[in-house]
């Protein structure tokens, strides 16, 4: 079993009672992803909703992470940081390229595709290797996105398993100019978000400038958070744990990681405050919807982040 994840999903997860799992879409469908759906993909309005609800149920059924059971696969999340538009799409389209791990269906290689982006310098990686097939599926591109660019990977297998992997062997270590990581690291307690932030770094090009950007939930108290049920406990009984950063934990991570790996980095990130969840562009990411659910913790915020190699 992989390292991500110690077992099958908890007993009950797949339950569609879950108040993650959405029955209605209501904000989730944005006018970028109408947009993109139905000028990108060629996807009729009259068909759009039948075909997200299809999508999402595929997706919940190979593993039912909350993210699914709300649409999130329709919110763009790469797009909405403050780099994308005149750092990551300028750099794409100059030729460099970008990995996108825990890409779930790939929504943000789309939509910076549809940007203006090469797909032959995007590549994705997630657990799951059905995903790519549900990716093609949903956006129906299978003529815009070469095959040959989703590794089905897991970043926190052993050493020797993840040197041998698709990641390091067919990607290879240095090679990547760009990798996003958007709402991922926070699926982790800190030990495993240090493995994982050392593995990315050997995946970063070596080139200065170059750089890791994304989004996770953050916290004003940063520590280790307990999940609730269903996924609050392991293969083994002991209870998950999930770690929360402010900004200053989150540069320590990475200061950390950096000094492992001897990489000198430059790290930025800052927390947007609950308020600006109501009337920011992100309006699939509504705080007073979420009503605190996954975690004994209430002081949830996003954290919007990058780490720049010097």
């Amino acid at each position: 079993m992989a390292k991500m994840l110690d077992g099958p999903p908890p007993l009950g997860a797949k339950s569609v009672s879950w108040p993650w799992y959405h029955h209605v879409i209501t904000n989730e469908l944005t006018p970028d992803a109408k947009k993109l759906l139905t000028t990108y993909s060629g996807i009729p309005l009259k068909d759009l909703e039948a075909h997200i609800y299809s999508t999402r149920d595929k997706a919940w059924g190979i593993f039912p992470w909350p993210c699914v059971g709300e649409f999130w696969f329709l919110s763009f999340g790469l797009a909405k940081h403050p780099l994308y538009r005149n750092m990551v799409i300028p750099r794409l389209k100059a030729g460099q390229t970008l990995l996108d791990i825990g890409t779930c269906l790939g929504q943000d290689l789309r939509k910076c595709v549809f940007d203006g982006a090469p797909a032959d310098n995007l590549f994705a990686s997630d657990l799951f290797p059905e995903y790519e097939e549900l990716a093609w599926d949903l956006f129906r591109d299978r003529d815009k996105i070469p095959p040959g660019h989703f590794f089905a990977d897991d970043i926190l297998a052993e050493n020797e398993t993840f040197t041998s992997g698709p990641l390091m062997a067919r990607l290879g270590p240095g090679q990547v100019d760009i990798i996003t990581i958007t709402m991922f690291l926070h699926l982790f307690n800190y030990e495993n978000q240090l493995k994982t932030a050392t593995r990315i770094l050997r995946l970063l090009s070596q080139k200065p400038g170059s750089i890791i950007l994304g989004s996770q939930a953050g916290s004003i108290d940063f520590g280790e958070q307990t999940l609730k049920p269903p996924f609050h406990r392991s293969q083994d009984g002991s209870r998950r744990t999930v770690y929360r950063h402010n900004p200053e934990s989150f540069e320590r991570l990475w200061k950390e990681a950096g000094k492992v790996t001897g990489v000198p980095l430059k790290v930025s990130a800052v927390l947007q405050s609950p308020t600006d969840f109501l009337f920011a562009a992100d309006s699939s990411f509504d705080y007073s919807v979420k009503k605190r659910r996954y975690l004994t913790r209430s002081e949830t915020r996003r954290l919007y982040f990058s780490i720049m190699r010097t």
